[in-house]
């Protein structure tokens, strides 16, 4: 198995957070989900800068929340300017209601002891 990095989340690393969240009807979040793993997988990891993505799906059947992490927000720029970026998001955004996405600094961590 190739070496994977994961989701590291500490204030120390200055990476740049993208937290998205979709809403969508309860027949579409096993959809959404599984295109954002598979885009994620073929694609979007061989992306200069990217990180990690991952993926949560509620407990509801109403929403997915695509938590990326990038090195930098230039990196994430660059990504973002790419045509074929805005055609993997027209594909996420066609199984959604709506689509909520934001930029993040990670400022604390706490965790049991």
């Amino acid at each position: 198995m190739a070496h994977r990095t994961i989701a590291t989340i500490a204030a120390e690393e200055q990476r740049l957070t993208l937290i998205n969240l979709y809403e969508v009807e309860a027949d579409k979040q096993a959809d959404l989900a599984r295109l954002l793993s598979e885009i994620t997988e073929t694609t979007i990891r061989h992306e200069p800068g990217f990180v990690s993505v991952s993926v949560h799906s509620s407990l509801d059947g109403t929403k997915v929340v695509n938590y990326a992490q990038w090195a930098s927000k230039e990196h994430f720029e660059a990504f973002m300017k790419k045509p074929e970026t805005g055609e993997q998001l027209k594909r996420f955004a066609a199984l959604a209601k709506s689509v909520s996405p934001a930029l993040y600094k990670v400022n604390s961590v706490d965790s049991a002891r």
